[in-house]
Protein backbone atom coordinates (compact mmCIF):
# COMPACT_ATOMS: atom_id res chain seq x y z
CA UNK A 1 0.00 0.00 0.00
CA UNK A 2 2.81 2.41 0.91
CA UNK A 3 4.65 1.62 -2.31
CA UNK A 4 1.50 2.28 -4.32
CA UNK A 5 1.06 5.70 -2.68
CA UNK A 6 4.72 6.59 -3.22
CA UNK A 7 4.50 5.70 -6.91
CA UNK A 8 1.28 7.72 -7.29
CA UNK A 9 2.87 10.78 -5.66
CA UNK A 10 5.97 10.44 -7.86
CA UNK A 11 3.83 10.26 -11.01
CA UNK A 12 1.85 13.35 -9.99
CA UNK A 13 5.00 15.34 -9.22
CA UNK A 14 6.57 14.31 -12.52
CA UNK A 15 3.42 15.25 -14.43
CA UNK A 16 3.31 18.69 -12.81
CA UNK A 17 6.98 19.32 -13.60
CA UNK A 18 6.54 18.33 -17.24
CA UNK A 19 3.43 20.47 -17.61
CA UNK A 20 5.22 23.53 -16.25
CA UNK A 21 8.09 23.11 -18.68
CA UNK A 22 5.87 22.54 -21.69
CA UNK A 23 3.78 25.64 -21.03
CA UNK A 24 6.86 27.85 -21.37
CA UNK A 25 8.18 26.10 -24.49
CA UNK A 26 5.96 27.94 -26.98
CA UNK A 27 4.92 30.93 -24.91
CA UNK A 28 6.46 34.35 -24.51
CA UNK A 29 9.94 34.79 -23.12
CA UNK A 30 9.10 38.16 -21.55
CA UNK A 31 5.97 40.29 -21.34
CA UNK A 32 5.36 43.89 -20.28
CA UNK A 33 2.88 44.51 -17.49
CA UNK A 34 3.69 48.18 -16.87
CA UNK A 35 5.22 50.83 -19.09
CA UNK A 36 8.14 53.10 -18.20
CA UNK A 37 6.71 56.62 -18.39
CA UNK A 38 9.76 58.85 -17.98
CA UNK A 39 11.63 60.45 -20.86
CA UNK A 40 14.34 58.24 -22.35
CA UNK A 41 17.26 59.67 -24.29
CA UNK A 42 17.48 57.69 -27.54
CA UNK A 43 21.27 57.63 -27.20
CA UNK A 44 20.89 55.34 -24.17
CA UNK A 45 18.97 52.67 -26.14
CA UNK A 46 20.91 50.19 -28.27
CA UNK A 47 18.18 47.75 -29.31
CA UNK A 48 14.55 46.78 -28.88
CA UNK A 49 12.21 43.87 -29.36
CA UNK A 50 8.44 43.63 -29.54
CA UNK A 51 6.76 41.40 -26.98
CA UNK A 52 5.17 38.14 -28.08
CA UNK A 53 1.55 38.36 -29.35
CA UNK A 54 0.40 36.00 -26.59
CA UNK A 55 1.42 38.49 -23.88
CA UNK A 56 -1.59 40.03 -22.13
CA UNK A 57 -0.40 43.57 -22.92
CA UNK A 58 1.36 44.84 -26.05
CA UNK A 59 4.82 46.19 -25.37
CA UNK A 60 8.26 47.04 -26.63
CA UNK A 61 11.28 46.01 -24.60
CA UNK A 62 13.97 48.66 -24.96
CA UNK A 63 17.51 47.49 -24.24
CA UNK A 64 19.85 50.13 -22.85
CA UNK A 65 23.58 50.43 -23.46
CA UNK A 66 24.04 48.96 -19.96
CA UNK A 67 21.86 45.95 -20.93
CA UNK A 68 18.87 46.93 -18.79
CA UNK A 69 15.47 46.08 -20.24
CA UNK A 70 12.72 48.68 -20.08
CA UNK A 71 9.10 48.09 -21.07
CA UNK A 72 7.69 50.85 -23.23
CA UNK A 73 4.28 51.61 -24.71
CA UNK A 74 4.41 50.76 -28.43
CA UNK A 75 1.88 53.52 -29.16
CA UNK A 76 3.89 56.28 -27.45
CA UNK A 77 5.62 58.73 -29.77
CA UNK A 78 8.84 58.48 -27.77
CA UNK A 79 8.91 54.70 -28.23
CA UNK A 80 8.16 54.94 -31.94
CA UNK A 81 10.91 57.55 -32.39
CA UNK A 82 13.44 55.32 -30.63
CA UNK A 83 12.39 52.31 -32.73
CA UNK A 84 12.67 54.35 -35.95
CA UNK A 85 16.13 55.58 -34.95
CA UNK A 86 17.37 52.05 -34.27
CA UNK A 87 15.80 50.71 -37.48
CA UNK A 88 17.44 53.46 -39.54
CA UNK A 89 20.78 53.07 -37.76
CA UNK A 90 21.03 49.31 -38.17
CA UNK A 91 18.70 48.78 -41.12
CA UNK A 92 16.70 46.21 -39.19
CA UNK A 93 13.41 45.82 -37.41
CA UNK A 94 12.72 44.22 -34.07
CA UNK A 95 12.09 40.57 -33.53
CA UNK A 96 9.32 39.19 -31.38
CA UNK A 97 10.40 38.20 -27.90
CA UNK A 98 10.03 34.43 -27.75
CA UNK A 99 12.23 31.37 -27.65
Amino acid sequence: MKLCCAVAVAVIVLALCCQGQSQNANGPDKCCFEYYNRPLPPSKIKAYRVTHPSCPKRGVILITVTDKEICANPDAKQTQDIMDKIDNLFGTQATTSSR
